[in-house]
């Protein structure tokens, strides 16, 4: 049941250097998670760069997502100094054996609604690299978190522990050591083994201070209300 996987779901600080998932297993739960999801008029307009263990890399993008947080920070506050403290929830990063980075994509639509479109006149936006790099990105960023939760689900259900960063530049002039890279990210997301949860490193107080919104703050029900306007 869902409910069995994801519950086991904990933010990761450090991901174990040995145990290592292999390219057949990423492969393998990328290719399940794909099939668990769909997208509108099937253009899954973005792209998932995979990138596998490389110990270099991992620094240079953490270090480009919390260089993110100290601009963010000076930019409010000034100059943190002495008070400055790395953010716990960006570490998985840096000790991330894998690494999916979505980004938009130019999507050209198969055959079916090309003729569809064509026959009426529709214009298929998505191939318009600026609708796609700008007007799209919010639409198809609830895409991607629904193909980053099915991987989420595919990836616990193997036994292994997967994060999630959206702390990142949002400036295409800030990624140029990652030259493949044609539009700024919608999420970056880790996949490994854990050594450490977020949880593990807070105090009792801390574990409860860090709660969730109660239920109603998220989820309210009108159907019982009076609305004038209906």
């Amino acid at each position: 049941m869902i409910e069995d996987s994801l519950s086991r779901r904990a933010h990761v600080v450090n991901y174990d250097q040995d145990i290592i998932p292999t390219k057949e297993e990423i492969d393998e739960l990328l290719r399940l998670a794909y099939t668990l999801v769909t997208s509108k008029q099937k253009g899954y307009p973005y792209k998932i760069y995979v990138l596998g263990p490389n110990k270099k890399r991992s620094k240079k993008l953490w270090q480009l997502c919390e260089g993110n947080k100290i601009t963010t920070d000076t930019i409010a506050y000034g100059d943190a100094g002495d008070n400055y403290r790395a953010n716990l929830g960006l570490y998985h990063i840096d000790s991330a054996p894998w690494t999916l980075i979505a980004t938009p994509r130019v999507a050209p639509p198969n055959p079916f609604h090309r003729k569809n479109f064509d026959e009426s006149k529709s214009l298929w936006e998505l191939e318009d690299p600026i609708f796609v790099g700008k007007q799209n990105r919010e639409s198809c960023a609830i895409e991607v978190g629904m193909l980053a939760k099915a991987i989420t689900g595919a990836a616990l259900d193997r036994g292994w522990d997967t994060s999630y960063n959206v702390c990142f530049p949002k400036n295409m002039n800030q990624w140029t050591e990652f030259p493949y890279l044609t539009y700024y990210p919608f999420l970056i997301q880790t996949l490994g083994k854990a050594t450490k949860y977020k949880w593990q490193t807070l105090s009792k107080e801390d574990s409860k201070n860090d709660s969730d919104p109660p239920f109603e703050t998220i989820f309210e029900f009108v159907d019982n209300k009076q609305d004038s306007h209906v």
